[in-house]
Order: structure tokens, then sequence, then C-alpha cells
């Protein structure tokens, strides 16, 4: 009797095969248990065999970090900021206060001006310096260009304080700033990760008291 294949253990992959497309490329694919336990197929498709296998294990590497992210929300501050990017976007998909459109935009604004700038730096290397310097690169497309970046940037360093990663934002924000006005109804969304921070804090506050006694 024919028996089935043996379940994957979560974070692991099974055989990649390939076979031949149209115009000649490869497909590589393979299934993946995903550390929430879900079974995905994955592939990628390169002119030759060998190159369909590299390129479909660079993605299964890829999508078992993030999905491990996903699974057990933890960051520190040597991760890579496209980390903490893919943890916020997440962040703002689950919020029902947050339009798709809204969420399309920031998406679009972290893939496009974001992480060409910020992709090569770990979170604690996100100076205030560092940011404001790439920033002013964006000058060049538009003030518009330069107000989203500044918008979604420091929401995202919001994000970072209120998950523990950094003690502070080091792009202070004012309460008058008027960037999310550039960026749709993201003021719930700032409010819920501002308690966050309020919330990390008070729990510091009283471990600090705990430790006096």
């Amino acid at each position: 009797m024919r028996t089935g294949r043996p379940p994957l253990e979560w974070g692991t992959h099974g055989e990649i095969t390939t076979r031949t497309v149209a115009s000649g490329y490869v497909r590589a694919s393979a299934r993946v248990r995903l550390w929430d336990g879900e079974l995905q197929r994955m592939t990628a498709t390169a002119s030759t065999a060998s190159d369909a296998r590299a390129f479909l294990q660079h993605r299964i590497a890829e999508r078992l970090r993030f999905s491990e992210l996903d699974a057990w929300r933890y960051l520190t501050p040597d991760d890579p900021f496209d980390e903490l990017a893919h943890m916020w976007l997440g962040d703002l998909q689950w919020d029902s206060d947050v339009s798709g459109s809204t969420h399309a935009r920031c998406e679009r604004i972290v893939r496009t001006q974001l992480q060409p700038a910020f992709g090569k730096f770990k979170i604690r290397e996100l100076t205030a310096e560092r940011i404001e310097q790439r920033l002013a690169s964006q000058r060049v497309q538009s003030e518009k260009v330069v107000a989203s970046s500044r918008g979604v940037i420091e929401l995202l360093l919001d994000f970072a304080v209120g998950e523990g990663v950094i003690r502070s934002n080091p792009m202070v924000v004012s309460e008058d700033d008027a960037a999310l006005s550039h960026l749709g109804d993201l003021d719930t969304h700032r409010e819920i990760v501002r308690g966050r921070i309020e919330l990390l804090r008070g729990d510091q506050r009283r471990e600090m008291r705990g430790a006096d006694d």
C-alpha cells in the first residue's frame, strides 16, 4: 500500500523538485511548513535547474525567517531594518481602524523609499542623523516624498519602542506633527502604539522600584 509523505516539522521544507516550463525555463518547487504550522508550496523559476534550486532555497530561507518573526514577535536591536518593517506592516494589517488602501500605501513607501535607504542598517543604527541624511537625499524627488518617508519611519520607530526593541524614538514626534495627514487613517494606530509604549515604561518603572526594595 502506498504511504503518504511524512509530515514536515515546523520551520522546515520538503524535497525540492524541478521541471521545465514554457520558454525552456526551469521551475523549482517544494512544500514549506511555516513556524505557525501553516503548510505552503513555494516555487522559483530560473534558466537552469541549479539556479532555480538556489533561488528557491533563498526564498524559503527568507520566508521562514519572517514566519518565525510572525510566530514569536521577537526583535532585537541587532536585527535588520527590513525585519522591523515586516513586523510593523503585519501589525498595521491587523489594525481594524486602518484601511486596506492605507496599508498598501505604507507598504509601497517602505518598499520604494525606506528599504533602499535604510535596508542595510540594523535597528540600533537608525540614528536621527542617519535618517535625516537619507531623507535629505530624497528631496531631489519632492518634499512630498520626504514627508511620507518621515511619517512612516516615525511610526516604525514608535513601533520599535512599543515592542521594547529600542528605548526611545530618535525622531522625536511633536504633538502638532502633521505628517499623518499625508498617510491616511493612521491616528488610531499611532495611539495604540503609544499605549504600548506607556505600558512598557510602566513595567520598567515597576521593575526598577522592585530592584530598589
